[in-house]
């Protein structure tokens, strides 16, 4: 098999603009990336993308850097904002691994990369080992931080899950950890399904209590007539979260929870709007750094009143 060259983009970005590129990248179906704090700036990102070399060429890397300039609003013309690299494969398969170190999260949970081994100091957490493989997701980021941290002071045990946007699978392992009876997940990328395959499997040998649906979440809803759920996990954009609102309802039984993540500081306004006029019952609102985690409450079904 022949080695593969990759292009590494790097550039910097105003801390509040994360959100954007992320949202873009998704869009353009780019996920091998990873965002790094500045210890110097703290207002600053460094933003490294990873794309293959045989998809793209000259004119391909130009029409990109025009359309991040655009969505950042910059001349990059005039200050050389990005700094293109070329690595072989097997230095991607690696390079990005530097960035990831095992995270505490909240008082309970241990996101642990799995080429690292368990420090016996930690053997009393609840431990998630993840390999992101090309579908990113170890806890790291504030919106998964929020989740995970709301996720561990609730009671699980027997409970059915759907995790929408599922990813690296680190919420539906979470789950699982915490006594879920059954988990549902939906991505509609078929390496994000692959990867919360593997790292369910990794996590607890096999695939029992894991359903995967590849798709939009709300045709696999639909199609595959899935409902009753005790919770609902939704870590992704909140514009992508503001149209799933009215499905997300239909599919928790009564009493259910929904905790949605992804949502910046400017955006929780609408977001616990959209909620109430869809007869979710807000419960919780908590932030870290610049996102907000959102819990709420299906508390009756008026088609059954």
């Amino acid at each position: 098999m022949a080695i593969k060259d990759w292009y590494k983009l790097t550039f910097l970005i105003e801390s509040d603009s994360e959100e954007i590129i992320i949202w873009k990248l998704n869009e353009l179906g780019i996920f091998s990336f990873s965002f790094e704090y500045l210890i110097k700036n703290e207002n600053k990102k460094e933003v490294n993308i990873w794309l293959p070399v045989d998809d793209w060429g000259e004119s391909s890397r130009c029409d990109f850097e025009k359309l991040i300039s655009k969505l950042l609003n910059i001349n990059a013309s005039k200050n050389q904002f990005f700094d293109w690299s070329i690595i072989k494969e097997e230095d991607w398969l690696t390079s990005w691994k530097k960035y990831w170190v095992p995270e505490l999260v909240g008082n309970h949970f241990l996101i642990l990369p799995c080429w690292i081994n368990l420090n016996e100091k930690f053997k009393d957490k609840k431990i998630i080992k993840i390999d992101p493989g090309a579908a990113f997701g170890t806890g790291s980021h504030p919106s998964t931080y929020l989740c995970l941290e709301k996720m561990e002071n609730i009671f699980f045990s027997d409970k059915k899950i759907l995790d929408i946007g599922s990813g690296s699978g680190i919420l539906s392992v979470a789950a699982r950890l915490l006594g879920a009876k059954e988990v549902y997940a939906v991505d509609n990328d078929y390496l994000a399904i692959n990867s919360t395959k593997s790292n369910f499997q990794l996590n607890f040998g096999d695939l029992n209590n894991l359903n995967t649906y590849l798709g939009s979440f709300n045709e696999v809803i639909s199609k595959n007539q899935l409902k009753e759920f005790d919770f609902v996990l939704c870590n992704i954009l909140a514009e992508v979260i503001i149209k799933m609102i009215p499905n997300i309802y239909k599919c928790l039984k009564n009493n259910g929870e929904v905790i949605f993540s992804g949502i910046l500081n400017s955006q929780k306004d609408e977001i616990i709007k959209i909620l109430i006029q869809n007869d979710l019952k807000l419960l919780d609102v908590s932030t870290r750094k610049d996102w907000v985690c959102i819990s709420a409450q299906k508390t009756s079904d008026p088609t059954q009143v």
